[in-house]
């Protein structure tokens, strides 16, 4: 475990711990020559960490604005150390812990651009499944801006294979097939976007895969379509399930769209009642000054 001030490299200077997870430390760093500030991820090499460079290699050419880069990699200490982007902003976990569960135009906002994420590594050539779809890994900018953060348990797609050899994933998001019980693919990420939804939407991660199902779970406040996309992405059988990111995008623009529209009108609908209501007013104002002339005119005679 490094503190602040450590050195790495003999020139990335240590400010604080970002995040710790099964997969290594990441350290909040700043050049000391450039003074620019970078996220250093550590991975400790042993028998547990074996494929400790499929992250690095599955990320050293990639090209989306929502997938932080790898610039550099070195070795310290017996470990293996990652220098990647650093993004600032908070975590999906972090903003529902203090703003509560979303409403829908912010949850079809965040969706879409994950969508987006996931569809452009599904397109790789091979596909490259991310498996580890969960709040801590998702970081919202200032900018409102969505990165995918943290690839350590991704793997690259394989058609000539029926089953993954090691199950991997969070408890609460991870798919049917991600116990060992099956094989990942595009499907997988659908499942972990359904059930990001279902935390979006209700505030707290949820305690079994068949609570998102039923739908006695959802509150009379929650957007009905949302709960049917839901419901479609986290289907036990892979079969189910939307067949793409690009798919699920279009459906939560559906929805967006929608919701949107509801807005307006009921919008519209209040603009309506407020001009009756001011034109009420109006005709009693103009009823009261036109009764106080009267009087005055009488007095006067």
């Amino acid at each position: 475990m490094l503190n602040s001030g450590d050195i790495l490299d003999q020139k990335y200077e240590v400010i604080k711990t970002l995040g710790k997870g099964g997969m290594g430390t990441v350290y909040l760093c700043k050049n000391k020559r450039l003074g620019n500030l970078w996220a250093i991820k550590e991975v400790v090499q042993d028998i547990k960490n074996t494929g400790i460079l499929t992250e690095a290699n599955i990320l050293k050419n990639l090209n989306h604005v929502g997938i932080r880069r790898i610039v550099d990699i070195f070795y310290g200490n017996n470990n293996l150390y990652m220098v990647q982007d650093y993004v600032e902003g908070q975590t999906l976990k972090e903003y529902v812990k203090v703003n509560g569960k979303m409403n829908t135009e912010k949850i079809c906002r965040i969706t879409s651009d994950l969508c987006d994420i996931l569809g452009y590594l599904h397109n790789q050539k091979p596909a490259i499944i991310y498996r580890d779809i969960k709040p801590s890994n998702i970081m919202i900018t200032p900018g409102g801006k969505i990165v995918l953060i943290d690839f350590g348990i991704s793997k690259v797609y394989k058609s000539d294979t029926e089953q993954d050899t090691v199950s991997a994933g969070s408890n609460g998001f991870a798919a049917p097939e991600q116990y060992g019980v099956g094989k990942c693919c595009v499907q997988t990420d659908i499942y972990g976007i359904g059930m990001l939804i279902y935390f979006m939407v209700k505030g707290n991660i949820p305690t079994t895969g068949i609570e998102p199902l039923l739908d006695e779970n959802y509150e009379a406040d929650i957007n009905d379509n949302l709960r049917i996309i839901i419901q479609k992405c986290v289907k036990i059988d892979i079969v189910d399930r939307y067949i793409s990111a690009e798919i699920l995008k279009k459906e939560i623009v559906k929805v967006f769209k929608m919701d949107k529209y509801e807005k307006m009108e009921n919008l519209s609908d209040y603009n309506s009642i407020s001009k009756v209501l001011i034109k009420k007013d109006e005709k009693k104002l103009w009823t009261r000054v036109n009764l106080k002339k009267l009087l005055v005119d009488f007095l006067f005679l």
